[in-house]
């Protein structure tokens, strides 16, 4: 089959102009497909729930350990969180806030009534969410 016609020189710029945006959708779609975590949705919720990526809250208590009978009548509470949170201790008799260092660890020494001490460690965060640790420590001023 031989084609006599000729293309003007607008028509054929047309066609190749076309030929080009075709294809470039094509390869934006296929890299959508096939990385979509490179897309940009920070336009606004995309009818999901609006979740920010939060570092999980949480307290590890190195001392004391839970059900300790102890001798002294002061202890020493340690443990680690997240840096910079607020950490409550509390007893029985007192309590006290303390802030954790830079790298989330926190001390500090309580004063023990004789017998039972119930001891609840408590940490918050910036928005008010919190996680605790209870222990029962048993002081006796005289050695078994």
């Amino acid at each position: 089959m031989k084609l006599n016609r000729k293309l003007s020189f607008k028509v054929f710029l047309l066609s190749q102009l076309a030929i080009l945006v075709i294809g470039l959708i094509f390869l934006i779609t296929l890299y959508n497909f096939l990385y979509p975590e490179s897309r940009n949705e920070t336009a606004g919720p995309t009818g999901g729930p609006v979740t920010t990526l939060t570092k999980s809250l949480r307290i590890d208590l190195d001392q004391p350990d839970d059900n300790l009978l102890t001798f002294q009548s002061s202890l020493i509470i340690s443990g680690s969180t997240l840096p910079g949170l607020a950490v409550l201790i509390s007893t029985d008799t007192e309590d006290s806030v303390i802030e954790s260092t830079k790298d989330g660890s926190f001390s500090t020494v309580i004063k023990l009534e004789e017998g039972v001490n119930n001891l609840m460690v408590i940490v918050f965060d910036e928005k008010g969410d919190s996680k605790s640790i209870e222990r029962t420590i048993y002081y006796s001023r005289e050695k078994l």
